[in-house]
């Protein structure tokens, strides 16, 4: 069995190499350093987990990446394409709905919400559903308002606040995917913890 195990996560660490060397010559975009983004000053006052703030800091890394419905990146992303793609670098596999991607979770009030937290909002028609995912970037003094980044149909990759007339009367509801004593190991630590077991 545990000959098994080592050819499993021999077979996982060539893959992984195969797919960063893939990753090489298709490179992620830049920061957007045209637009005065300081990326690495994108991490909130109230969020104390180094993950969030990187996986903020990474989301911000594709700002003005345009939309495309069905898309899921790097190059374009449709909402929940760009939220799976985000969640997927740091090891969270998101379902690629939207109106899935709720139960990826654990549900958050609204007063409770924190940076890193999916938001939900209803789609154009502003059904009862959920038809929008974005990733809340900052929340206010207030503790009920936020700022939160996602692919918008019209801006591609762009940040807005929860009191924009469209989504203030779209909301439906947040949850936390990444909890705060969640141990925080790469896939790689987790390969390497295997092979030494």
């Amino acid at each position: 069995m545990k000959l098994f195990s080592k050819y499993f996560v021999f077979t996982l660490v060539t893959i992984s190499s195969i797919s960063f060397t893939t990753h090489a010559t298709n490179p992620e975009p830049e920061p957007n350093k045209a637009k005065g983004i300081n990326v690495s000053s994108i991490v909130s006052k109230e969020n104390n987990n180094p993950q969030i703030d990187n996986l903020l800091n990474f989301a911000y890394k594709f700002k003005g990446v345009p939309y495309r419905l069905g898309a899921n990146g790097p190059h374009r992303f449709d909402c929940s394409g760009f939220t799976s793609y985000v969640f997927k670098a740091f090891g969270y596999n998101l379902a690629r709905r939207a109106s899935l991607q709720v139960h990826n979770g654990k549900r958050v009030e609204r007063g409770n919400l924190k940076p890193g937290d999916l938001v939900f909002f209803g789609g154009r028609s502003n059904r009862a559903g959920i038809g929008h995912v974005g990733i809340i970037t900052e929340v206010d003094d207030n503790g009920h308002d936020f700022s939160f980044i996602h692919a918008s149909t019209r801006n591609g990759i762009t940040v807005n606040h929860s009191t924009n007339s469209y989504y203030r009367v779209r909301y439906r509801g947040a949850c936390r995917v990444i909890r705060a004593n969640e141990p925080q190991l790469s896939l790689l630590d987790e390969l390497k913890k295997s092979i030494n077991e």
